[in-house]
């Protein structure tokens, strides 16, 4: 897929340090194969000052980013459980909704200051966890597809859905409520291959969900994070926790055949839009060492 932006999320690799973080964004704007980053809302989205910095040191020359809502939907979920935008709830549904327009408006902000629209999707998810609801998602998308995105796309990630006796991550709706969704509404479903894995319990979960999306032609973006079940550095057994690739973490079912299985799976469909990258690192590793564990998912991708 080489004509196909690939996407690092950079922010769960980035280093402790804002000197660090920007000599970090100068080096993936240095790699030819990098095309834009995942930005999680809020995060340095979150108000002025912090765009401002951030708006200087994305790379001017990458024009395929993204923004993530999942961030700022999880801490609204654990203050308010009701929180979602397929949330049955209306005041939970509303909430949601403003919680949507406040990142609408920092989207602009962030264009403006770096004076092109270059965004070019927005990841929204279908929370509330376990009591999401599909006509109340439905409701959502009506309204949300009347705003001005300033020239972004609005997205469903898919998160691992509710099953009763399995402890849920997101716990949001199941993939054919999504893509039933998608459809309608006239826009795309990003799979993420650990939020799928962590669903099934089986690394086979995310190809089969990226070959559901593709053939019902919703697949509009891929993204790589590793999952497994057992206890590592970053978190409990089937965290959505972004695990590296195997070997870089040996405990992940992420490995380079898997990769290449399921950008083979998503290589035919015309709708996809963007694919890439976001694990974590371990907290030590230099910036050279961040850049490689992205690095290695690339080229187990496109081998």
């Amino acid at each position: 897929m080489p004509s196909v932006p690939f996407v690092v999320g950079a922010y769960a690799s980035l280093p402790p340090e804002k000197a660090d973080q920007e000599a970090y964004y100068a080096l993936l704007g240095g790699q030819d194969w990098i095309a834009g980053t995942e930005l999680p809302y809020p995060g340095d989205l979150a108000d002025a000052e912090s765009r401002a910095w951030l708006a200087a040191h994305v790379p001017a020359h990458w024009h395929a980013n993204t923004i993530t809502a999942i961030p700022g939907t999880m801490r609204s979920i654990g203050a308010d459980p009701a929180f979602g935008l397929a949330s049955a709830d209306e005041g939970g549904r509303q909430s949601a909704l403003r919680f949507l327009a406040a990142l609408r408006d920092a989207l602009a902000d962030f264009t403006d200051r770096r004076g092109s629209r270059d965004v070019s999707h927005v990841e929204i998810h279908t929370a509330p966890t376990r009591t999401a609801d599909r006509d109340a998602m439905a409701a959502s998308l009506e309204e949300l597809l009347r705003w001005d995105w300033c020239g972004a796309k609005l997205v469903i990630e898919h998160c691992d859905r509710y099953i009763e006796g399995q402890p849920p991550e997101k716990g949001f709706l199941p993939i054919e409520d999504e893509i039933s969704l998608a459809r309608e509404a006239g826009i795309g479903l990003t799979v993420n291959w650990g939020r799928s894995v962590v669903e099934g319990r089986d690394a086979n979960t995310a190809l089969d969900h990226i070959r559901a999306a593709a053939q019902a032609g919703v697949l509009a973006g891929l993204m790589f994070s590793g999952a497994g079940p057992a206890e590592t550095q970053y978190g409990y057994g089937w965290i959505d926790g972004h695990l590296p690739m195997a070997p870089d973490e040996p405990e992940s079912l992420m490995d380079a055949a898997a990769v290449r299985a399921c950008a083979d799976a998503a290589r035919n469909a015309p709708e996809l839009a963007y694919w890439g990258a976001k694990v974590c690192v371990p907290a030590s590793s230099h910036l050279a060492e961040r850049l490689a564990f992205l690095d290695h998912i690339h080229r187990a991708a496109t081998a």
